[in-house]
């Protein structure tokens, strides 16, 4: 009897065991807030990326482009909801267009802020406390974090004003989330997204590019990922689901989400490519098709 009764009480623990795993699990969730910004729920804590919270129209352009000042549109509620009751930040890297001077002014200086070696530097002399630099990979609260160096534009070699850029994997328990930040398809993000194959993929595209001669970087040469790139991702990992941000905020991202939508109706990669608007909440079991 004390047998039976033992082997109830343990069936009945793993049951709960695996029903509070399932609960976390679940618990995932992608928000587009705008452009880069994205709010990630996993493990219970969120994670805000690549904060721009100005205003519409009070900042300035991306220099060499056109005259458009940024952020295009507007936040799709106030920046206080936005920042409501965010554990940490993740700087894909240091650019205006994602981390703009609002962003600067209404983080708490204290907030947890993970980014790449060097940026840690510059967030510190804005007067920020709390930076963990991502290296290789770390673990914060369950989740491991491991960053994937990625080149900003062809030829990329981490020289002024692009720096270096970088890609990152977010996983816990059974889920897991690319972000490419800003990068182009070549070898490295083949490479990281061949060793990680992410169920979920975070893609900036936006086909960021130049249009007046400048020293930097020759006019139509992108600088974040192109729509043939998404094809092409959608072929390297037949299984996995991209959701494309990094449009219709910055004036040198030419690519619009009117643009991208119809390019995936015409490819007919409307299972593969998810375009959310300003503000939509996806839930990880929606994306992920496995």
């Amino acid at each position: 009897m004390k047998k039976a009764v033992l082997s109830l009480l343990t069936a009945m623990i793993s049951i709960f065991a695996q029903s509070a795993t399932a609960a976390t699990d679940s618990s995932m969730t992608i928000q587009l807030i705008r452009s880069a910004t994205v709010k990630v729920t996993v493990n219970n804590k969120r994670i805000l990326t690549d904060p721009i919270l100005a205003d519409k129209g009070t900042e300035a352009p991306i220099p060499f482009a056109n005259d458009k000042k940024n952020p295009g549109i507007d936040l799709p509620f106030s920046r206080d909801r936005v920042l409501k009751e965010v554990d940490a930040v993740l700087l894909t890297h240091y650019h205006p267009d994602h981390f703009d001077e609002a962003a600067e002014k209404m983080l708490p200086k204290n907030m947890l802020i993970f980014c790449q070696p060097g940026d840690d530097i510059k967030l510190q002399e804005k007067g920020f406390t709390n930076t963990r630099v991502i290296d290789s990979s770390l673990t914060w609260e369950g989740i491991t974090i491991s960053r994937y160096l990625a080149s900003h534009h062809k030829g990329a070699v981490g020289a002024p004003p692009f720096g270096i850029s970088s890609s990152y994997y977010l996983q816990t328990g059974k889920q897991s989330v690319f972000f490419t930040g800003d990068a182009i398809l070549d070898e490295l993000l083949t490479n990281s997204l061949l060793r990680t194959q992410p169920p979920v993929i975070v893609a900036n595209t936006g086909e960021c590019q130049f249009t007046r001669e400048n020293p930097v970087l020759a006019p139509g040469i992108t600088m974040t990922l192109t729509t043939g790139e998404l094809k092409t991702i959608t072929t390297l990992l037949p299984s996995t689901t991209i959701i494309a941000v990094h449009m219709d905020a910055i004036n040198h991202c030419s690519l619009s989400k009117t643009a991208l939508r119809k390019y995936i109706t015409d490819e007919k990669l409307k299972s593969r490519i998810v375009v959310p608007n300003e503000g939509d909440v996806l839930p990880y079991k929606q994306v992920n098709r496995k």
